[in-house]
């Protein structure tokens, strides 16, 4: 069997590619980076980096145009700033999402990854999503009730 990760270059989804490669060695695994329109280009880069660093086969794709009507302050589009406050520091703020939600994002990164899997006939994929992105509802997307209704 294969496996797909999806891999943004960030501490999390690196964790998962090492993972499939050690379960399912470097030439039965690929990895899979977006580009959603996002300011922080430098994960896509570390993600190149990652890939090589692994020895996996590494496609991308650009996601841009899904996101080009969002004022979500990580992406291009927006004028908006980063604000740079905890989750908690803005949930305390008002009920809901951080206003650094991209709508959707782990929903699209694993539906078009799906599509990509059953391409390469990947059996599984692997994402990262940690606690602290979930706690409070801060990035829905995050949730255990998500991963779980994605599943």
């Amino acid at each position: 069997m294969e496996a797909l990760v999806l891999l943004s270059g960030g501490i999390d989804s690196t964790t998962c590619l090492a993972i499939a490669v050690e379960q399912y060695s470097a030439n039965k695994v690929t990895a899979l980076s977006a580009y959603y329109g996002q300011k922080h280009i430098r994960e896509l880069e570390a993600a190149d980096h990652i890939a090589d660093y692994y020895g996996v086969n590494h496609l991308k794709a650009n996601l841009s145009k899904v996101y080009r009507l969002s004022d979500s302050p990580l992406l291009m589009t927006s004028s908006k700033k980063i604000r740079h406050q905890s989750y908690a520091e803005q949930l305390a703020e008002k009920d809901g999402t951080v206003d650094t939600y991209v709508p959707f994002r782990n929903g699209l990164f694993l539906s078009y990854a799906a599509a990509i899997a059953i391409s390469i006939g990947a059996g599984v994929i692997y994402y990262g999503a940690h606690a602290d992105d979930a706690a409070g509802r801060a990035y829905p997307d995050c949730t255990p009730e998500f991963f779980e209704a994605m599943r």
